[in-house]
């Protein structure tokens, strides 16, 4: 029995050339369900990050399904791990079957972190049913010939990054933003992105077409007086969307 406000999951299982992924499916009614890619394996990629569950939480408490799953080889999903963005987004586009058949959307959106963002991008240039991106500190200094967001790349895409990343460079991203107008949002982090994920949240739900209703202990931690929306955290704006 789930409680009101209570979220509830469900493990799945994706088949894949007779092998198969494991996931966590996220239920929801409303607006666009939310698909999210790990970081690739070797930097990190196992879908149980906070940062993954922070995206998938975010989504489902507006009422948004999500799907986070593993690569290949990583965690529980069998086969062997993919060795580049390209096969990485092989295996998120079964976890995009998976989500579009269970919830009965057309499009969807997709989540990138860290590295897991070119896989991301990929699965977005094969596949048109991904209608809007959202890239999380993707480390482009580590980016291969083609990995870069693309100026064809006609799709809502929201850039976060975290201002006190150690090789964050506001002035280089605001100026990649702007001449791909992607939406660019910093977070106040006073270090990683581990430190701001109650903000990383409240991006994700307007994103997405949907509203973010306040949790309980958001609330209660409120000062009296002050339990109206709360401001959007960033130096965002950039872009059309």
């Amino acid at each position: 029995m789930v409680d009101k406000g209570q979220l509830l999951e469900r493990p799945v299982v994706i088949p894949r050339e007779g092998a198969c992924l494991d996931g966590i499916y996220l239920r929801g009614a409303g607006a666009t369900p939310l698909l999210v890619a790990s970081p690739l394996p070797g930097s990190g990629g196992s879908m149980a990050s906070p940062i993954n569950n922070e995206l998938a939480y975010a989504a489902s408490h507006a009422g948004c399904a999500s799907l986070r799953l593993d690569y290949a080889g990583v965690g529980a999903s069998e086969g062997e791990p993919p060795r580049d963005p390209a096969a990485a987004a092989a295996d998120l586009a079964l976890g995009l079957d998976f989500l579009l058949e269970t919830t009965g959307a057309a499009a969807a959106a997709v989540a990138g972190i860290g590295s897991g963002a070119f896989a991301a991008l990929e699965l977005a240039r094969r596949d048109e049913r991904i209608d809007r991106l959202i890239l999380v500190a993707p480390p482009w200094t580590e980016a291969a010939p083609g990995q870069l967001l693309p100026l064809e790349l006609a799709r809502p895409t929201l850039l976060v990054a975290a201002g006190e990343e150690p090789d964050f460079d506001f002035a280089l991203e605001e100026e990649r933003s702007a001449a791909l107008h992607v939406r660019l949002e910093v977070l106040p982090a006073t270090r990683t992105f581990r430190a701001a994920l109650a903000e990383l949240a409240r991006l994700v739900p307007p994103f997405l077409g949907a509203e973010r209703p306040e949790r309980p202990e958001e609330l209660e931690r409120r000062p009296r007086g002050d339990r109206g929306p709360g401001r959007r955290p960033g130096r965002g704006g950039r872009g059309r969307f």
